[in-house]
């Protein structure tokens, strides 16, 4: 998938939808609003986005980090969580409006749906028939979520850093219990 384009329009307008969302439902939230919250005109805003749905779907992708290429290959699993907690930390604001206060139905379930493709690709080039990929991915990317969201619900002041070491600890648990090793997963991707 080819990195989406972020201008800072796109981010005015994402800072408005966060905001909105706590007294609109998004789908009945109206364009003119969102432009207006955002500080833009109404040229700027349809010369990128066709709707506000269109504009949605660019702020889901970029949200759940789809602006450009998994590079587990590139990294460890310990850098690759530190970044997932970075951007949950920059972006705090919007993924509690929109996940832990519920306000964008279908949010949850396609970060679940986008990890669950992830993980079950690199567990399916590994091979090995006692590895249960689909319950094995299931259960990483619900520990995973549930992690993210309950340091966004609570509001935990631990750093990203720490929260990617804890995660990476408990994953690499779970991998070895099958004989895998994370690092080594990572390269596969």
């Amino acid at each position: 998938m080819p990195a989406l384009k972020t201008r800072k329009s796109d981010l005015q307008l994402l800072d408005a939808l966060t905001v909105l969302v706590d007294d609109n439902d998004l789908d009945k939230l109206s364009t003119r609003l969102l432009i207006k919250r955002a500080g833009l005109s109404k040229s700027t805003f349809y010369r990128h986005y066709e709707d506000k749905y269109a504009f949605y779907d660019w702020a889901m992708a970029y949200l759940l980090g789809k602006d450009n290429e998994p590079t587990y290959h590139l990294e460890t699993p310990l850098s690759f969580y530190t970044k997932y907690f970075e951007h949950y930390q920059t972006y705090r604001k919007a993924f509690k409006a929109f996940i832990v206060n519920d306000r964008w139905s279908g949010f949850t379930q396609k970060m679940v749906d986008s990890g669950m493709a992830n993980y079950r690709a690199i567990l399916a080039k590994i091979n090995q028939p006692n590895v249960p990929i689909t319950t094995v991915s299931a259960y990483i990317i619900s520990a995973h979520i549930g992690v993210a969201v309950n340091w966004i619900r609570t509001d935990d002041p631990t750093p990203p850093q720490e929260m990617a070491a804890q995660l990476t600890q408990l994953t690499t648990a779970v991998l070895t219990s099958y004989g895998l090793d994370f690092a080594t997963l990572f390269k596969l991707a």
